[in-house]
């Protein structure tokens, strides 16, 4: 009897193994929504450094409206190890936004927008996201100081599926993320070029509900969770224009440190209702510290109307991101 049970104890080991490897995917797409965060932030903290700093677009007459819209497309990948699969991930969104001068040196402004993120695994598993967000933001200059706020609110619909012993289970469930976030630069003018050294901050805060599976007797249950990001971003910006056919042509780059504070990996409770076991399930540890880099050109079309191209990668050590984008600016 001691044979036997150590038998099916081994046994039921390696069937929860097996399940935690497969069923993890949803966990690990949990986390990045902390770090996808970013995109309506960034897109944010993009426009009000377009509109208010180094090289801006022209200032809009008092109590005129500018509106704007970013759309972006991007590939990111994260290398395989001994206990988790290569991932790759594909993104696309887009954000339309406006703004207005406020009484002093203020603007403020709100931004709206879709993107949708699909994540897969070596191993076969996929699982993708649908977001909708919401921001309000404002900047204002105090001499050389500048200062950048915002909050941001995020719903998330997850859909998540995976292959086990021939069955083909699928998964969904929701999300919300919040966050804050700031910025404090000093513009160091001069004549050609503006450099410009700036420290942001950012807390997240993101609320997952219950993933419930179906398609065979391999479906689980993971429990909701909550999760909460801190990140401090280093960096120094610089800024040059040129003349161009009589028109504006204006370069900015970027690069960035950013520092995680809080473990960003996500855990769970998970059920498998044919067997009745239950086991702790663990999503991927994803890198705190990551090196940022941005390139963008903006041209003047007109007195009210501004085209840019953008570029953003993100870097660490057994990860990548790159990021492509298009934005316009009109007065109106």
């Amino acid at each position: 009897m001691k044979v036997l049970a150590a038998v099916m104890g081994a046994t039921l080991a390696l069937v929860a193994s097996a399940a935690q490897a497969e069923a993890a995917l949803p966990l690990s797409q949990r986390s990045l929504l902390l770090d996808d965060s970013r995109l309506p932030r960034e897109a944010a903290l993009d426009r009000m450094q377009q509109i208010r700093f180094a090289f801006r677009e022209r200032p809009a007459p008092a109590g005129q409206l500018q509106g704007w819209s970013r759309g972006y497309g991007g590939y990111g990948s994260w290398d395989g190890s001994s206990d988790s699969a290569r991932l790759e991930r594909r993104t696309t969104g887009l954000l339309v936004g406006v703004d207005r001068p406020l009484t002093g040196m203020w603007m403020a402004g709100a931004l709206a927008g879709v993107s949708r993120s699909e994540l897969q695994e070596d191993e076969g598993g996929d699982s993708d996201v649908d977001s909708y967000h919401l921001a309000a933001y404002a900047t204002t200059r105090y001499y050389q100081l500048g200062f950048k706020l915002g909050a941001a609110y995020s719903w998330h619909e997850l859909d998540s599926q995976r292959r086990s012993a021939g069955q083909r289970l699928r998964g969904d469930s929701q999300a919300a993320s919040s966050q804050l976030f700031g910025e404090a630069s000093y513009p160091l003018d001069f004549r050609e070029f503006t450099l410009e050294p700036f420290a942001g901050l950012a807390y997240v805060h993101l609320d997952a509900d219950s993933l419930h599976e179906a398609g065979g007797v391999d479906a689980l249950q993971l429990s909701g969770e909550q999760q909460d990001g801190a990140y401090l971003t280093l960096g120094w910006r610089l800024a040059s224009a040129w003349q161009v056919r009589e028109r504006r042509l204006v370069g900015r780059a970027s690069l960035a440190a950013r520092h995680g504070f809080l473990d960003d990996r996500a855990d769970a409770q998970a059920w498998q209702p044919a067997t009745g076991q239950s086991f702790e399930l663990s999503g991927r540890e994803f890198e705190r510290d990551q090196l940022r880099l941005d390139l963008s050109l903006d041209y003047q079309l007109s007195e009210q109307l501004y085209l840019g191209l953008t570029y953003a990668g993100q870097y660490a050590d057994d990860a990548r991101d790159n990021q492509l984008g298009a934005r316009f600016s009109l007065q109106f």
